[in-house]
């Protein structure tokens, strides 16, 4: 229980300096962190003055002073002193509280969550000015102006709230900053408002305590937060708007949740975004960036699952160019690097169409009726009908935003990267969750693709503490865990690697269950099976102590939670018995032989693993202590004949291994496993393959498999050689013992002699 008084907390460290005095130092280190604690949370306190929160804060800060200097001393070669640092839950509720509090302050702002009181306002009833400032505006870009007029809207901005239907999406036009994707996603959410009277995305503004204040409900950095701001608007010496407006309708809300956004983000001149991430903090709706160029992109399924989704309203749509896009289509030209609202989906006999408004023209009186009708018009170039085909083929990508009310459970967690506590910056950038699952089998619902009943959504998000600042990436992947036969039946692993991005946020989709046989009807037994689901949340940048939050959506069968024992070393079997061995490495000009198609493969890096019998010793390092257990997923149907997963390693036939190697984001990866006798692999051949990470990957790659007894060939391989090189760490995990053992290449050791001659 906290102390009430500062004497409380005090006496804590009083008690602590004792213990240091008489050398208990262990003692004293975990009292001097109590009282850090205990100090800490007395200058949280809502009746905390501005001079007590700093004698708190001066309290704790030398209170983990001397704790600091323990650790240390207790470091050093041949020291007397031992330390060992309490555990941190961070599954617990104070750690997480901790983790969305220090993601409070955005570009030196705090902005308290949603659930926090708000403080009364110093003089009540006078009207309220952004003690923040107002955002930086830009200079308009198509005018001589070079003054920017802050105003107040004449009318009470509330009173449109029940006239809000009456807004359409061609209302919205973009007149000097480039924040085209925020116009677009009030485009769209308007049109949600008018086709199901949602009020997506105009419900989260709220009037504040105080005239003249709003204040904008974002979901920031993993919760709901509270962004207040005042009614003033920028306005250029003409008198136009600086920023979204409603054309000839005096709709003001538009601007005002512009202004709060961007205030957000730094001020007026935006550098861009798209749809799916401002939609993300504006409404909470989950962000699906869909890349049209990519390889892995499929139309067919795409389209059936936007036209389903948009017709039910269960997502709004927007698509963009790239920066170099300069075609015209359909006779009007497409801007490069724009966002365009997507505002119709629909499909005739003969073609698929999407229908964009391009909030870029100005509004006009033909522009709004043409809109009313939903079609196109020669007195209308804001609508715009494009086929499918010309949209997979002409744009960058389509961003989508989902509803997460289609989802009927969901686990969440916050936690920090923390690269410089350890020299091993490559591993340390990694964070390993494990997510447990139960899947209830039902009889096919026959929606085919469009039956999210089984699907599993996880989403990344890096919290941001500074939106101007780049060179930030950050990458998601979702393995399963079963390593039993039955792997390939009951999770879809497609798609389950999300590459590296500066975007804050990556979503990750997979389904469970697919494949058991369908159950005749709704009368017979329903069957469960259970599982887990390793994530691996990556961060590759610059910075320290970088805070993320990871959502993990599940359908209507699924239900899932956290497994709060699983850490980044723990991989194999959660408080089970297994080995760990890690080398690092570096590909060079001289090792890098590229992918197996290539006659230098053989100079990729290869060691010889051993893995030994139950009984056998080896120099394998223990990274597990309690005793053994089956493999993480168990799968089990109702009177049935099924073996449970993991049945196998029970019987001491096989190894449950793990090979995991971390690289440089921009170097695709793959690690092997070969049947050998431990020796240098020269040529591949795919009957000898034990494991295998698949498709090369950027940054990482990892392979999971039940291996028997004996000798085998590991290599790790980038994919092009002599050009894709660079630091790696490669990791080999097993339930049973282990040795690695780097093999020389060919003709390492021997001494090389030219001889010059001539015929």
């Amino acid at each position: 229980m906290p102390p009430k008084t500062f004497r409380e907390a005090e006496s804590i460290y009083d008690r602590a300096t004792n213990l240091e005095f008489v050398a208990d130092f262990e003692s004293a280190f975990h009292l001097y962190l109590e009282a850090t604690d205990a100090f800490l949370h007395l200058s949280r306190s809502a009746t905390a003055t501005p001079a007590f929160q700093a004698q708190c804060k001066a309290s704790a800060a030398k209170a983990i002073q001397r704790a600091e200097k323990i650790r240390k001393a207790s470091k050093t070669p041949g020291a007397q002193i031992s330390v060992v640092a309490a555990p941190i839950d961070s599954f617990g509720s104070e750690y997480q509280a901790y983790v969305l509090r220090k993601s409070s302050t955005v570009n030196n702002v705090r902005y308290p969550l949603w659930k926090e009181p708000v403080p009364l306002p110093l003089k009540p009833g006078t009207h309220y000015s952004d003690p923040n400032g107002q955002p930086s505006p830009p200079l308009p870009k198509t005018t001589s102006s070079t003054t920017i007029t802050w105003k107040r809207p004449s009318f009470d901005i509330f009173t449109f709230f029940e006239l809000s239907l009456t807004l359409t999406p061609s209302d919205i036009n973009q007149t000097f900053t480039g924040d085209c994707s925020v116009c677009a996603s009030v485009a769209v959410c308007i049109q949600h408002n008018q086709r199901f009277n949602s009020r997506l995305l105009s419900s989260s503004l709220f009037p504040g305590n105080q005239p003249g204040r709003y204040d904008l409900k974002a979901y920031l950095n993993g919760d709901c937060r509270r962004v207040p701001i005042d009614d003033l608007l920028p306005f250029d010496d003409s008198g136009r708007p600086v920023g979204v407006s409603s054309g000839g309708k005096a709709f003001a809300w538009p601007a005002l949740i512009e202004k709060a956004y961007l205030k957000l983000m730094g001020g007026y001149d935006f550098p861009g975004s798209n749809s799916s991430v401002d939609l993300r903090i504006l409404t909470g709706w989950i962000p699906e960036h869909i890349e049209l160029q990519s390889t892995s992109f499929e139309r067919e399924r795409t389209w059936e699952r936007l036209a389903n989704g948009f017709r039910n309203g269960h997502c709004v749509v927007t698509t963009g160019t790239d920066t170099k896009t300069l075609l015209k289509i359909e006779g009007v030209k497409l801007l490069p690097g724009h966002d365009y609202a997507v505002v119709g989906i629909r499909e005739t006999e003969s073609e698929r169409w999407f229908t964009l408004v391009n909030s870029t023209v100005p509004v006009t009186s033909s522009s709004f009726h043409a809109e009313r009708e939903n079609r196109s018009s020669p007195n209308n170039s804001r609508l715009l009908d494009m086929r499918w085909d010309s949209i997979c083929a002409t744009f960058e990508g389509i961003y989508t935003s989902w509803d997460p009310g289609l989802f009927q459970y969901d686990a969440i967690h916050h936690d920090v990267w923390k690269p410089s506590d350890t020299d091993d910056k490559v591993q340390t950038s990694v964070r390993h969750l494990r997510l447990r699952y139960e899947c209830q089998m039902s009889p096919d619902r026959g929606g085919g693709t469009l039956d999210m009943s089984k699907d599993v959504w996880v989403l990344l998000t890096r919290h941001l503490s500074h939106t101007r600042r780049g060179a930030e990436y950050i990458s998601l992947a979702v393995h399963p865990e079963d390593e039993d036969d039955w792997r390939d039946i009951w999770v879809r692993t497609g798609n389950t690697e999300g590459p590296y991005t500066t975007s804050p946020y990556v979503l990750v989709k997979t389904k469970v269950g697919e494949g058991f046989p369908t159950l005749p009807s709704p009368s017979v037994s329903r069957p469960k099976i259970s599982g887990a689901l390793s994530i691996f949340a990556s961060y590759d940048g610059p910075f320290d102590d970088v805070f993320f939050t990871v959502n993990v959506y599940c359908g209507a069968d699924v239900k899932a939670s956290w497994d709060g024992d699983s850490g980044i070393e723990d991989l194999i079997s959660p408080r089970g018995s297994g080995f760990s061995i890690k080398v690092d490495g570096t590909l060079t000009t001289k090792n890098a032989g590229g992918n197996h198609t290539h006659p230098t493969y053989m100079l990729n890096p290869q060691w010889h693993l051993r893995i030994y019998d139950e009984n056998a010793s080896s120099s394998g390092v223990g990274a597990f202590t309690s005793g053994g257990k089956a493999s993480p997923l168990k799968g089990f149907v109702e009177n049935s004949k099924i073996v449970a997963v993991g049945e196998k390693n029970k019987t001491g036939q096989k190894s449950v291994v793990v090979l995991s190697a971390q690289g440089p984001r921009e170097v695709p990866l793959n690690v092997t496993a070969v049947w050998s006798s431990g020796k240098r692999i020269f040529e591949l051949a795919q009957k000898e393959v034990v494991a295998s990470s698949g498709a090369y990957t950027y940054g990482r790659a990892r392979a999971a498999e039940d291996m028997a007894s004996g000798d085998y060939t590991v290599i790790l391989s980038a994919f092009e050689p002599q050009i894709h090189l660079g630091q790696f760490t490669l990791k080999v995990e097993s339930s049973r013992k282990v040795d690695l053992t780097p093999i020389p290449q060919e003709g390492a050791g021997m001494y090389a002699r030219v001889s010059k001659g001539e015929w």
